[in-house]
């Protein structure tokens, strides 16, 4: 059976190379001047965003000397406190309709939405102090 420390960095290297898998995908669509879709921005901004999570549990166990198990509440604390704080201080969806409703307005709020769901499915694979991907 893995550690607790042997499954939160295969779910680490796991979600990094998903990253890396998407980011590669974006940028050979700019490299290809492909127009952009709503899918490849929202499946890079998830990946990163996921592996962020991951990312920050071995930077406090390797950086910092904190036990594997602290770590990992921790950082499900930051995760909770950034899941339960994010989107009510989020650009408000505008109504499409309202004068002054910008694009970029409902791309801040995708992303935020999406950073959300990041940050949901880490703390679902961690619950009760597992590391399942």
């Amino acid at each position: 059976m893995e550690t607790l420390e042997a499954l939160i960095r295969r779910n680490e290297r796991t979600s990094r190379a998903k990253y890396e898998a998407a980011a590669a995908e974006l940028t050979g669509q700019l490299d290809r001047r492909y127009r952009l879709t709503s899918t490849v921005l929202q499946e890079v901004t998830y990946a990163q965003a996921h592996h962020v999570w991951w990312d920050m549990v071995l930077m406090q166990t390797d950086k910092y000397d904190v036990e594997v198990e602290e770590a990992l509440g921790l950082v499900r604390a930051w995760t909770t406190r950034y899941v339960e704080t994010t989107l009510p201080r989020a650009v408000p969806v505008p109504r499409v309709a309202e004068a002054g409703a910008r694009a970029a307005d409902l791309f801040e709020h995708a992303l935020s939405v999406t950073g959300l769901e990041a940050g949901r499915r880490f703390l679902s694979a961690t619950e009760g102090g597992r590391a399942a991907s």
